[in-house]
């Protein structure tokens, strides 16, 4: 095993002070669980020093307008501004169970297993909330092999393969699909789409063992309804029967995508680069209200669950949620819908067996 890694810490918050490795045996943590406090201070007083008073004070009792204008201002600082850094800490922003988006610290823990290193992610926000962020309750691990295939196969700016990597798993709901000899996740990417295979080879735990773009998947048969799959905050988890968005249009897209197999986007070669001050901090809620936001605006988690996703609703703009079954039988024709959803829902629950009767 090599050395720990000690990088010297990027902020002017905190000069002359190095992030480094924790080791527990087979079980490596960066950065170390005992900086995680001293870090983040430091990061939330370049993030909080230049947004104005009125968000950079938003909390629970916070009205709807003033905490999206936060979660964009959060969303900017951590997934455009900080990107690539040289300590190669990685921030993502995630909201917490008050709706109030926070600067978060990923710590990426790889553990030496017998067929190689695999890798959890956990966010820190604070000592009162510290997720590790589950899929339809189950763990996330990824084999090593994810990341490296993810860093080969899909385009990525220098430094920046790994946050590249996370705002793309962990940033959409994801849909379940057959796929080679077994199932995968597939998320939307640019123009295409990746597919991430998964097994359940120990209880509770999904492992996602490599990274696809359309060149390697050979098999994508259609499968409705679609497995829908909900990132959340809590241990438990119940699929809702209420969704705000329709899943059979997600899997719809998919497999126009599929079927056209589009070349992936190149970059850009050249990208914009912005620093985060006043200015910047000031112009988050122009943004916000010239994209119709304002006083009686929302925010909600999606699907009513606590988790990293969102969605906005503009003043006088209603809450729609939509029952999906219900949505199937009135429009299905002679589809045996009820069929269908029982074998979805084995699945989601681990039964394959199950699926395979129904």
């Amino acid at each position: 095993m090599p050395p720990p890694k000690h990088l010297p810490f990027h902020s002017i918050y905190r000069e002359n002070y190095e992030v480094v490795e924790e080791r527990q045996r087979k079980v490596s943590l960066y950065p170390h669980t005992e900086q995680l406090p001293l870090l983040l201070r430091a990061l939330n007083l370049e993030f909080f020093s230049k947004l104005p008073d009125r968000i950079a004070r938003v909390d629970h009792r916070g009205d709807g307008f003033h905490k999206i204008v936060l979660y964009h201002a959060t969303m900017m600082f951590c997934q455009c501004l900080n990107r690539t850094r040289a300590d190669r800490l990685r921030l993502f922003n995630l909201p917490n169970p008050d709706l109030v988006t926070k600067v978060s610290i990923v710590q990426q823990i790889t553990e030496e297993r017998p067929r190689g290193p695999v890798h959890r992610f956990r966010f820190y926000t604070g000592p009162d909330f510290f997720p590790e962020i589950r899929l339809s309750g189950r763990r996330l691990v990824f084999a090593d092999h994810v990341l490296q295939r993810f860093s080969m196969r899909v385009p990525n700016y220098v430094g920046e393969d790994l946050a590249n990597f996370l705002e793309t798993f962990y940033g959409h709901a994801v849909i379940s699909l057959p796929c080679g000899p077994g199932r995968a996740f597939i998320v939307p990417y640019r123009n295409s789409i990746l597919a991430f295979p998964y097994r359940e080879e120990t209880p509770g735990e999904y492992f996602i063992a490599t990274c696809l773009t359309l060149n390697e998947i050979n098999r994508l048969p259609p499968e409705l309804p679609p497995c829908v799959h909900n990132f959340h905050y809590a241990e438990t988890y119940t699929s809702p029967k209420l969704r705000h968005w329709i899943t059979i249009q997600r899997f719809i897209e998919t497999y126009e995508r599929w079927t056209k197999k589009q070349a992936m986007e190149p970059l850009t070669d050249g990208k914009k680069r912005f620093k985060w001050d006043h200015k910047l901090g000031l112009v988050m809620r122009d943004v916000c209200a010239n994209d119709g936001h304002g006083r009686d605006s929302r925010l909600l988690f999606l699907d009513q669950i606590p988790g990293p996703h969102v969605t906005m609703l503009k003043p006088g703009q209603k809450e729609v949620l939509v029952d999906e079954f219900d949505c199937c039988v009135k429009c299905g024709g002679t589809f045996d819908w009820p069929a269908a959803f029982a074998r979805r829902d084995a699945i989601l629950n681990g039964l394959p067996a199950a699926a395979e009767a129904a």
